[in-house]
């Protein structure tokens, strides 16, 4: 099994060489990469293509948040765990609106930060303690209505959520629709993202009642 690539952006020199650490005794887990601020992390990025990108919020030139929204929008398909001192409710808020699927504060212990990293890889948001998913729920489904202009599927989310109702795995889905299956846990967490939605069996609720699918 490939190992989870991993891009660790910290200003700060403790910070990286506790994670390069901790990652070189994790068998599933790879450090390929660091960097000290968001514009140095940015270029790394679409150099490494990481699996997951660890992210500090408070950074040199471009902050985390600002960087999380990059990354989302422009590699869908990478993860990013943000990894801060800030116990801030805003902070952690914003952060998973700027589309980070984890938030892990630097006093957590450091199983959860593997813990996080394999989370988000399966596609799947990580909460721990006062992180908590209540706190992620509200947020997912209590957007701003205003952003609801934005939430209309794609053709091939539309395609993608289909197969999901009729039970089909990311391997079927992806050998279905001739792409790779991280390309299809990427349009699954998008779907999530846009319809505001934290599950499998809620986007089958949502496919039937708005008769996406038939039953």
């Amino acid at each position: 099994m490939d190992k989870i690539r991993v891009l660790v952006v910290d200003d700060h020199e403790l910070i990286l060489l506790a994670t390069r650490q901790l990652f070189s005794r994790v068998s599933d887990i790879k450090l390929i990469g660091t960097a000290v601020d968001g514009e140095e992390a940015y270029k790394k990025i679409k150099e490494l293509k990481p699996d997951v990108v660890l992210l500090d919020v408070i950074l040199p030139v471009l902050n985390g948040i600002e960087l999380t929204k990059r990354i989302t929008a422009e590699y869908p398909e990478i993860r990013v765990v943000l990894h801060s001192s800030s116990i801030s409710e805003d902070v952690i808020v914003t952060g998973f609106e700027a589309g980070a699927m984890a938030y892990v504060p630097k006093n957590f212990k450091p199983g959860q930060l593997v813990d996080a990293i394999r989370t988000v890889v399966k596609g799947e948001h990580y909460s721990k303690g006062f992180v908590s998913e209540i706190l992620i729920d509200n947020f997912l489904k209590n957007k701003s209505k205003k952003e609801g202009q934005n939430n209309k599927l794609t053709e091939r989310e539309t395609e993608i959520l289909q197969a999901i109702t009729k039970g089909m795995t990311n391997q079927q889905m992806g050998d279905n629709l001739h792409i790779s299956v991280r390309t299809v846990e990427a349009h699954k967490s998008n779907i999530m993202k846009k319809l505001k939605l934290g599950s499998t069996a809620e986007l089958v609720v949502y496919a039937i009642k708005h008769k996406i699918v038939e039953i």
